[in-house]
């Protein structure tokens, strides 16, 4: 399964914090590969391991280890709107996670959040669908605060830390003492998840009067959505069986309407993966030390031959050549 794509919404606490100590979120978000065009859309999906690594930073440039858990605990991020739309919907727990359930999995794609009900135990799991390759220790750090605020807010007096446990990739980021007696454990980094009593499921809400639920809208092409595309094309250009149809699932755009906004422009969806190809051809063959095989499955050919005829397509000669070629400028400069 090829990693999946989260909603740039969803890094605006990090965002925040960055900025209230004069910190450039722009600086940092090059850094991993977010655009300012991405950043400014917090709409944009841009690709997870991104995501993390600007998370990951941010702990690093504010100096504090803590920071995902401590943005989870602010007060303000019950506001978010996928806590609070579900908040106000519903009267109990069990209805919160329902909604909750529903509307975490319109800000990624390809990743399961499923609450597992239990007699004395249950848990809640967020499953990523593949295991990154760095640590989202930050990520995780902040769904443990979340968790223990939601939980602080809505049982009051009935709010034990002690019974919630929960199993992140890296326990050392979550240890805040904001968190009191709450049990960490080490797990991998596929998934975060949480265990609590059952009992808790069934006890009413307590808060404050919600607001109405905000109504969302889509929003028409924009540059910064086409940057996002382009963002996500790259991370699964290795994939033989990736193309349009698998992009539009993936990022869950209107097909039609991006089309036009391209064809206006005089491109579309196809030629943005052959473009991406291209390029990324371009850069493999500057790498002296990248085989040609190499080359063509990075590009999602399966077979060199494949790759050759496409970039003859592209430039008139094959990959070889315009390799030696870009070699032999480089000596003669």
């Amino acid at each position: 399964m090829s990693a999946p794509l989260i909603q740039v919404s969803t890094l605006a606490p990090f965002v925040g914090a960055l900025e209230q100590v004069g910190l450039s979120s722009v600086a940092l978000g090059r850094k991993v590969g977010l655009t300012p065009e991405i950043l400014g859309d917090p709409e944009s999906l841009a690709p997870s391991q991104s995501i993390y690594r600007f998370a990951e930073f941010a702990a690093e440039e504010v100096g504090d280890p803590f920071l995902g858990v401590r943005l989870g605990l602010d007060p303000q991020i019950m506001s978010w709107s996928v806590v609070s739309d579900a908040l106000s919907s519903s009267q109990t727990m069990i209805e919160f996670f329902a909604c909750f359930l529903l509307n975490a999995g319109k800000f990624t794609t390809d990743v399961d959040f499923r609450l597992v009900l239990g007699t004395q135990i249950s848990v809640f799991e967020r499953d990523r669908g593949f295991k990154p390759r760095e640590r989202p220790s930050q990520i995780d750090a902040f769904g443990v605060g979340l968790f223990v605020n939601l939980f602080r807010s809505v049982l009051e007096e009935n709010f034990r830390a002690s019974d919630l446990l929960f199993k992140v990739c890296d326990p050392e980021a979550a240890k805040a003492p904001e968190i009191g007696k709450c049990g960490l454990a080490k797990g991998d980094t596929r998934l975060l998840s949480m265990s609590f009593p059952s009992e808790w499921l069934v006890r009413p809400i307590r808060r404050k009067k919600g607001r109405p639920a905000q109504v969302k809208t889509t929003k028409p092409p924009s540059e910064a959505l086409i940057t996002s595309i382009s963002s996500n094309i790259r991370a699964n250009i290795s994939d033989p069986t990736f193309g349009v149809p698998m992009l539009v699932e993936q990022m869950g755009f209107n097909r039609r309407d991006v089309q036009k906004y391209l064809r206006d422009r005089g491109s579309g969806l196809a030629e943005m993966i052959e473009e991406e190809r291209k390029k990324l051809a371009g850069e493999l063959l500057e790498q002296r030390e990248a085989s040609l095989q190499e080359i063509a499955g990075a590009l999602g050919y399966t077979d060199v031959s494949n790759f050759s005829r496409a970039f003859r397509r592209w430039t008139g000669m094959a990959p070889s050549f315009w390799r030696e070629r870009k070699e032999s400028r480089k000596k003669t400069s």
